[in-house]
């Protein structure tokens, strides 16, 4: 079989945004149609809709998650940058303020893009629209999965109409309803885990002055956490960047342990002062907030082991949020989705040769291979919600301890990478997802955060 051929007929992916649409295309040359439902009406502009609640917060696209962009729909980057999204050096234009300190600054090949959810999200519609077969429908809300002998055969709509096809691939996010529409078929829910940090968000997009130069084009202040001077500066976190244009900024403010961010301008520019970076203060005194204020509270990370599912039904597989949903403070949501996407691509063209366009065993070999990226994100952001007061883990409802101490060495870790340009290069590749995270366990990297201990420490200042 080549991939020319596409012998199968159909692809029903319910949901349109990020993790849908790149799905979509790693699918889209076994197929002669794919068609990607959402029960919004998709907007012609880069515009909030919705069926995105967090759209009006921060997003952060790591390196790797452009990357599989780029290689499932060429060209998104120099649209997305056409559209207005920025450029920046990862380690040149973006300050960092963590428990080890402002992070080193020098020129790089480490590119960002940088945008709003909306833009990106409309720039990957836009290509993948140019894929033969691809298509999008609004307004339809898919309400269940039709079946047969084992294999999902299509969905059903909230207006009665009933959707064939070969493959169905959920993409419908945080509030995936999938788990529940298995079970009327009669598989049982995969092991759910679930950390909850009680973070809180305020965002608004900034309007700056002309030729305004605050030193940086993105700035990211991290909780302290225990040992802090202040409960402020413990718990409370914020962000700052250029999206599109020269002018036009987002801020997230964010609080951790309940300290959740208010909504009006005076009281969120206090909270922000709390924090006690002067750096930020200056940056703020000069800028307009024109918009309104969002809040999102809905910031649990959420792990459905559909990998580790023992029965599972055939034409069916679960991508983006609605398999993982993370903290959406550590930017790993559209990358993790793009990887996934990439694998979904890899395995489907290489499942689809092997078996002569048999689709049986699909979704085992896809959640086996994208199993060991999903738990790595999880396993990461995890630990640094684990050293939160009061941040609750439970296994399908049922509470479980938590081991903060794991972040003794990862920040003398962090420490350690920063003291020298190419390590901290290789570290920030790593956090970006473009480098293997085996070099940062191997022998040569544990020894030495070992045996300067003390002194990697000694870096961990209290703020």
């Amino acid at each position: 079989m080549t991939t020319g051929e596409k012998p199968l007929e159909r692809v029903l992916v319910i949901g349109g945004s990020i993790a849908g649409t790149l799905a979509a295309a790693a699918v889209a040359p076994h197929f002669t149609e794919v068609v990607l439902l959402d029960r919004d009406e998709l907007p012609e502009e880069p515009v909030f809709r919705k069926g995105v609640p967090q759209g009006a917060h921060f997003h952060a696209l790591l390196a790797a998650g452009r990357q599989a962009m780029d290689e499932l729909l060429p060209g998104f980057s120099e649209h997305a940058f056409a559209m207005g999204a920025a450029r920046l050096d990862s380690a040149q234009d973006v300050m960092r303020l963590d428990r080890v300190g402002w992070s080193p600054r020098f020129p790089s090949t480490l590119e960002f893009l940088m945008a709003s959810r909306p833009l990106i999200e409309k720039a990957l519609r836009d290509k993948a629209k140019e894929l033969p077969g691809v298509r999008y429908e609004s307004g339809v809300e898919v309400t269940g999965l039709t079946a047969h002998d084992g294999r999902v055969t299509g969905v059903r709509t909230k207006d009665g109409r009933a959707f064939r096809a070969d493959l169905v691939i959920d993409a419908s996010g945080r509030f995936s309803r999938g788990v529940e529409w298995l079970h009327e078929l009669g598989y049982p829910a995969p092991t759910e885990e679930i950390v909850n940090a009680h973070w809180g968000y305020s965002s608004t997009f900034l309007r700056v002055p002309e030729n305004w130069s605050p030193g940086f084009r993105a700035l990211a202040v991290t909780p302290f956490g225990d040992g802090a001077l202040s409960a402020a500066s413990a718990s409370r976190a914020m962000a700052m960047w250029v999206v599109e244009g020269d002018r036009r900024w987002i801020l997230t403010v964010q609080g951790s342990a309940g300290d959740h961010p208010p909504r009006t301008e005076a009281a969120l520019r206090a909270f922000i002062s709390s924090i006690g970076v002067p750096e930020l203060d200056k940056a703020l005194a000069d800028v307009e907030f024109p918009e309104p204020i969002s809040m999102w509270r809905d910031t649990r990370s959420r792990l459905r082991d559909f990998a580790g599912r023992p029965n599972r039904p055939e034409g069916f597989l679960t991508v983006g949020d609605a398999w993982m949903g993370f903290n959406p403070v550590y930017g790993q949501g559209m990358t993790a989705a793009a990887l996934e996407a990439r694998d979904l691509r890899d395995e489907a063209a290489a499942h689809l040769a092997a078996t002569a366009g048999d689709l049986t065993g699909l979704p085992e070999r896809f959640y086996t291979k994208a199993d060991a990226l999903i738990k790595y994100c999880w396993h990461s952001s995890n630990a640094l919600d684990h050293r939160v007061p009061g941040v609750e883990y439970t296994v399908d409802g049922e509470a479980r301890q938590v081991d903060p101490s794991s972040s003794d060495f990862t920040d003398r870790l962090a420490a350690y990478t920063a003291q020298d340009r190419e390590r901290y290069i290789r570290y920030r590749e790593t956090t970006q997802l473009l480098r293997d995270p085996a070099w940062l366990s191997s022998d040569e990297v544990v020894s030495a955060v070992r045996a300067n201990w003390d002194e990697l420490g000694r870096a961990i200042v209290p703020r």
